[in-house]
């Protein structure tokens, strides 16, 4: 069995959301909690994963906190600084995980909180047979442009 680990990138300000407060997306309350949690609970439901690394912006400390509290349990990994860009935040996150050397990682934005065990499932499955994998959607209707 491969060793997993997901990477949760969470340092993005999330400015197109459009808050109001300034509060970036992944910390936006969804259902009586942040979206983050929602994203955290979704990678921990699966047994496959050994550990979560969640990487997050140097302002967003106390928020992370906040969000994580209720998921006493879970293989969380302590957060990491992300970077200037998500592709630097994904960068430091993999830094990170380096010294763990899992077989396989799985990314994931925050701000993605209805990701369920079986995409994840699916993911991991198609990592057997590949380098890597992506989860999409099949668009159902036809997109014109005008």
């Amino acid at each position: 069995m491969p060793t997993i680990a997901a990477l949760i990138v969470a340092a993005g300000r999330g400015t197109r959301a459009g808050s109001g407060d300034g509060t970036p997306k992944q910390y936006a309350w969804l259902d009586g909690a942040a979206v983050l949690t929602h994203t955290l609970r979704a990678f921990g439901a699966v047994d496959a994963i050994g550990s979560t690394l969640t990487v997050i912006h140097a302002d967003d400390r106390a928020a992370y906190e906040r969000a994580t509290t209720a998921l006493a349990g879970q293989k969380l990994l302590a957060p990491v600084i992300g970077g200037a860009t998500r592709q630097a935040s994904v960068r430091l996150g993999l830094e990170a995980l380096a010294a763990r050397v899992p077989d396989l990682v799985l990314i994931h934005d925050a701000a993605r909180p209805f990701v369920d065990a079986e995409t994840i499932g699916r993911v991991i499955g198609a990592l057997a047979t590949t380098p890597g994998a992506i989860a999409a959607l099949r668009v159902p209707d036809t997109l014109k442009r005008a």
